[in-house]
């Protein structure tokens, strides 16, 4: 046997044919990184589309928060439940009542006010650094042929988009319908 080995078929082309190859791996790098650039683009897009849902879905639980805490203010004060219907926290006050830091508390017509406005500033955050719900506004109303309060917390949020692309309308508002 020799030592002389030879290859029929070597690994490395070189002449003519390795001329005919040149920068084709190139291309196949560009193309990768464009098919790369889209994925990570969508990728994107879906933690986004994430976040804002996440951020839709915190607000909506402030205001079932806040829209709870109302009704169970007036629960409480029930005599006085009149005293909370056609209410709209859209232009309040904000100043507590006397009656806010009294010893001896509020008279249940007093604490149906102190009720209003606290609930007013826990909407619009006056006291805290920001508000629980952006250009919040909560309203109560009272129908008297059915005895039923409701209450209405609204929001600013940034309109989302359904699958067909239509714009969601009414998504930023909470209501709850109860009788006392």
């Amino acid at each position: 046997m020799s030592k002389d080995r030879s290859h029929k078929h070597p690994v490395f082309h070189v002449g003519p044919a390795a001329r005919c190859q040149s920068g084709f791996t190139l291309i196949e790098i560009l193309i990768t990184v464009f098919i790369l650039a889209i994925g990570l683009l969508g990728l994107a897009g879906l933690i986004l589309e994430g976040m804002r849902n996440n951020q839709g879905a915190y607000l909506r639980t402030q205001a079932s928060i806040l829209a709870y805490d109302m009704a169970d203010r007036m629960r409480a004060n029930k005599p006085r439940a009149a005293d909370y219907a056609g209410f709209t926290t859209d232009g309040a006050s904000t100043a507590l009542p006397a009656c806010a830091s009294d010893a001896g508390g509020c008279t249940p017509a007093g604490q149906a006010q102190l009720d209003l406005v606290e609930w007013t500033r826990q909407i619009e955050g006056v006291g805290s650094d920001m508000a629980l719900l952006p250009g919040g506004v909560g309203t109560i109303q009272h129908d008297a042929a059915t005895s039923r309060y409701t209450i209405t917390v609204t929001w600013d949020e940034v309109a989302r988009q359904g699958d067909a692309g239509e714009t969601i309308a009414g998504d930023s508002s909470y209501s709850v319908r109860f009788s006392l």
